[in-house]
Order: structure tokens, then C-alpha cells, then sequence
């Protein structure tokens, strides 16, 4: 029966690139022979190794989500054993002759430690890959908005995409400012959260925008035209005898949520009262 690799590093078929790597960094740390001396660790730390092989090589991991197998399909030939020698196993031997290891019986105990102590030294250590929590403000999802970003790497421009939602990460790479021993940066993901400015402020998953009105426009009725947060215009009728803090609904055209669904738009009626001598002198005649 084919080794079931997702379940060996514990995350799912749908599994990001990210999380595969997130979640072998973390059991590789934990069942490493030079950290855990327990009984049966080094063969986890194996089959760990041999998982993440596999699902971070994304030719290897579409041949054995089709096939089952890294090699792609196969027709006969050889067999696979659980110590790991059968047909093919001369490339795990030649391997672990590399690190020290000389016959079949060295490369099962010093070169395999010798081995994966190096890896483990040089590679499980190197988490390059860093996060930036980002606050966009709400009325910047009406329209093709950027971000600029300060990072030690230098200062980015991040586009939003259409459709941002709360929370969305959107990777940078090779912008980290953490180098590994290759040279090579690792990526920063940039991740967007919304927040309320004078124009829009939330209430629960929705969105609250106001307008102001002349007096008049409550007793006649008018027409106002809303921005919303999906990049679009609506244009609302306010029927005569509408009230100060009335609210009208815009359903869908809200900011889009963790779950990718779009929430409403609320549009709240205020009074607008102007201030000046001359507008204050007819409000008195009328109380008169």
C-alpha cells in the first residue's frame, strides 16, 4: 500500500506550498535524532523527510496525487520495502555514502544520522519567510488602490487585487530581509486587514456610509448617488417624509469577508444643517 504523505506531515490534499513547508519544519524540529532520543524517532524523522520530498517538488507531488507514486506510473519492475531496499534503493545508499556512510550496514546507522544532522543544521533552521499586517482603510477599496510598504529589503508598492477579502495574503517574493545561507531571500506575505475612516466604518460584517441631506430633501424627496466598496456606483431614491438616521440597504456591495462573500452596504441619513448667518436667519423665521 502507497505511503500516504499528507497524513505523515498531518495537513490536507488542498495543503498550500506554505503550509506543507510550515508543517514539515515543524515535525522535522521535533523528531530529529540530535533532539529526540526516543525510541523510533529517527524512522519518523525519515518518513518525514521523505514526505516533504515529495510534496514540495511540484512534479513529484502531481505524479503521486495521480498515480500514487513520485516516479509517475509504473509497470512491473521493482517492489518497495518497508527498511527500504528493494529495487531502487541503490539511490538512497549512494546518498547516504556522501555523508560518511560506506557500506549497506554504515548507511543505516552513522551515515543516516550524519546525514540528516547536516540537513538539519543547514535547512530546517532557515525560516526566511516573513508576515506584514496591513490596515487599509475602507474607502480605499473603491477604486484601484496601492499600499507602500517599508521593507528592509526596500519599499514596495503592493497593488490591491480586485476582491481583496479581510485577511488576504499576498505574497512578496524574494522581498524577506532575512538572507539564507544560499543567498537567496525568503518572501514576505503581505496580509490585509480593513479598517473603518471617515467615510465607511464597520457595524458587525457591515458597512456603514453616511449622507447628508438639506432639510428640504427629507419633505420633497431626492436623489444620492453611493459609492460602494466593490469599485461601483448606486444611485438611491430617498422618498418624501424620509427621517434623519433612517438607513437605506445595499445588499452584496460591502467589503468582501474571510469567507469571500460580500457584505451589505448601509447608507445613513443625516441632516445636513448649514451654519452661517444668512441660512441661520430663515431657520428663525420659520420657529416664528
Amino acid at each position: 500500500m502507497a505511503k500516504n504523505y499528507y497524513d505523515v506531515l498531518g495537513v490536507s490534499r488542498q495543503a498550500s506550498e506554505q503550509d506543507i513547508k510550515r508543517a514539515y519544519r515543524k515535525l522535522a524540529k521535533q523528531y530529529h535524532p540530535d533532539v529526540n532520543k526516543d525510541p523510533g524517532a529517527q524512522d519518523k524523522f525519515k518518513a518525514i523527510q521523505e514526505a516533504f520530498d515529495v510534496l514540495s517538488d511540484p512534479e513529484k507531488k502531481a505524479n503521486y496525487d495521480r498515480y500514487g507514486s513520485a516516479e509517475g506510473p509504473t509497470f512491473g519492475g521493482g517492489t518497495y520495502s518497508g527498511d527500504g531496499y528493494g529495487e531502487g534503493s541503490a539511490q538512497f545508499e549512494d546518498l547516504f555514502r556522501q555523508f560518511g556512510g560506506g557500506s549497506r550496514t554504515t548507511s543505516r546507522t552513522f551515515g543516516f544520522e550524519d546525514m540528516f544532522g547536516s540537513f538539519f543544521n543547514q535547512a530546517v533552521e532557515e525560516d526566511l519567510d516573513e508576515t506584514v499586517r496591513v490596515n487599509v482603510p475602507l474607502s480605499q477599496l473603491t477604486k484601484d488602490a496601492k499600499v507602500s510598504l517599508r521593507l528592509q529589503s526596500g519599499t514596495v508598492n503592493v497593488k490591491l487585487p480586485q476582491g481583496a477579502y479581510e485577511g488576504q495574503k499576498l505574497r512578496l517574493k524574494g522581498k524577506s530581509s532575512k538572507v539564507g545561507q544560499s543567498g537567496d531571500r525568503g518572501d514576505v506575505y503581505v496580509e490585509l486587514h480593513f479598517t473603518d475612516d471617515e467615510a465607511y466604518h464597520r457595524e458587525g460584517a457591515n458597512v456603514i456610509t453616511v449622507k447628508r441631506l438639506r432639510p428640504l430633501a427629507f419633505l420633497d424627496g431626492t436623489e444620492v448617488i453611493v459609492a460602494t466598496l466593490d469599485g461601483g456606483r448606486v444611485k438611491l431614491k430617498v422618498k418624501p417624509g424620509s427621517r434623519p438616521g433612517q438607513r437605506m440597504r445595499i445588499p452584496g456591495r460591502g467589503f468582501m469577508t474571510t469567507s469571500k462573500v460580500r457584505s451589505d452596504l448601509f447608507v445613513q441619513l443625516e441632516v445636513d444643517l448649514p451654519l452661517d448667518a444668512a441660512h441661520r436667519s430663515v431657520y428663525e423665521q420659520l420657529e416664528r
